[in-house]
């Protein structure tokens, strides 16, 4: 095979430097160390410059973002307690979980015995348990700190305010936002989480306030963006048409988006732009509740009623807790002769529901806060939430009432119920047999 000129070159000047560093084996041994210290100096650039990117986007509460690149670091740096001491708190701030106890768990491990050491990473473990929904176990150590006024309040609050959250004690939870809020006015994640509980709350114009405050400060959170367009599309459908173009041009891919974007387009008349949005989101997912109501709405008012209620029948099937989705089947029932008894059944399992939501947010709000131990709030929260069609939050409340009171009928006779209809029956054959005799529908010791 023929080799061009310039190769010759090239092949003939390596043979000469071979030949030359065999002949002098120290001045070989020499370019070797600078050739690995060269590698190693850009390989630890290229960690520092993941390190700062991670730094970086962690000030600007970007957690996802900012632990990706810490992960990226430590394919390096996997020695560096600090870094995955680091890579631990994004993740815990992210709600990733896993990633952040197996970093703690590391960190711990590469510290060994040394004093002090162990301090942080104990208090992050505390923060990562509260955060993921235990905060009963350990609130009353955190409240401890926050009374100090450590450096650590506002991290500390924060993670608090995400427990509270997670276990439907609202009034807590806005109780430490207000905290971290007083120290630190500009404080963008603590407005974001603020507005987000507001608007469960009940209170869109206080929400709102704090979603536009957060984007003044940091004009990239796009989940604060997403939060405000969805409260404005119930009365300013225009602007919350003009902030979902905005979030579509950067998130084409994110359900949300398309859901609110063809949502904002029914709702300022342009229902031909809202068709294609509606049907690609049930190419992607057929059991779509929300896209299936819209393009079910959507189709009855141009005159398809037969294919418009098939559509809402599929989003009540698929979402039985979309309220919307059964006030729309109930209007299309009543538009039609003869249907007035179906339609007057589905009024009434649209009430039932917008009543179960009224709860969910009572107890949310008010009574969740004032008794946390309360078994009976664990389970009246299990029993909605499967009546609407979420069983795996049904069922988690439903131990978290039983955590609380092992011998909490009501929760044992629900648990019973339902694994018999999903077909465990060693699960409901062993909370049937915790019912006492006197206990409604009880029948000890059978499936």
């Amino acid at each position: 095979m023929a080799i061009s000129g310039e190769g010759d070159v090239v092949i003939g000047r390596g043979a000469r430097l071979v030949r030359s560093l065999w002949a002098r084996p120290l001045r070989a041994l020499a370019a070797l160390l600078l050739l690995a210290l060269a590698v190693a100096g850009g390989l630890n650039l290229w960690a520092w410059r993941h390190c700062r990117e991670a730094d970086r986007l962690a000030e600007r509460q970007q957690f996802a973002a900012a632990y990706a690149h810490y992960a990226d670091c430590l394919w390096l740096w996997r020695r560096s307690a600090s870094t995955h001491f680091l890579a631990g708190r994004t993740a815990r701030r992210a709600g990733l979980y896993d990633e952040a106890e197996r970093h703690l768990a590391e960190c711990a491990r590469l510290q060994g015995g040394a004093p002090g050491a162990s301090l942080p990473v104990a208090l992050e473990r505390l923060l990562l348990q509260a955060q993921s929904g235990d905060i009963g176990e350990v609130e009353y150590v955190l409240w401890g700190y926050v009374k100090k006024d450590t450096p650590e309040a506002p991290l500390i609050l924060e993670a608090m305010a995400r427990g509270y959250q997670r276990m439907f004690r609202m009034g807590m939870a806005l109780r430490c936002l207000a905290m971290i809020l007083e120290r630190e006015p500009d404080n963008v994640e603590a407005l974001v989480m603020r507005g987000w509980l507001r608007e469960g709350a009940g209170e869109p114009a206080d929400a709102t306030t704090d979603l536009r405050r957060a984007l003044e400060l940091n004009p990239a959170r796009d989940d604060a963006r997403l939060s405000l367009a969805r409260i404005l599309i119930r009365d300013n459908c225009q602007e919350a048409r003009v902030l979902f173009e905005q979030l579509f041009a950067r998130q084409p891919d994110n359900p949300d988006v398309q859901q609110g974007l063809a949502e904002a387009y029914w709702g300022v008349g342009e229902p031909e732009k809202a068709r294609p949005i509606f049907q690609a989101l049930l190419a992607r997912d057929p059991h779509d509740s929300k896209a299936l109501a819209g393009l079910g709405v959507l189709t009855l008012h141009t005159g398809d009623p037969v294919e418009g209620e098939a559509l809402l029948r599929r989003a009540v099937t698929a979402d039985p807790g979309n309220p919307d989705a059964h006030y729309q089947l109930y209007v299309c029932l009543q538009q039609q002769p003869g249907r007035q008894a179906e339609a007057a059944a589905e009024r009434d399992t649209h009430k039932r529901v917008q009543a179960d939501r009224e709860r969910l947010a009572r107890i949310a709000v008010n009574e969740m806060s004032l008794r946390p131990g309360d078994p009976n709030l664990h389970y009246e929260l299990g029993a909605i939430y499967l009546r609407n069609g979420k069983p795996e939050v049904g069922v988690r409340w439903l131990y978290s009432a039983l955590r609380l009171d092992p011998t909490h009928q009501p929760s044992h006779q629900a648990l019973a119920d339902y694994f018999e209809r999903t077909g465990d029956a060693d699960k409901a054959r062993q909370h049937r047999g915790q019912l006492r005799p006197d206990a409604p529908g009880s029948s000890p010791g059978q499936p």
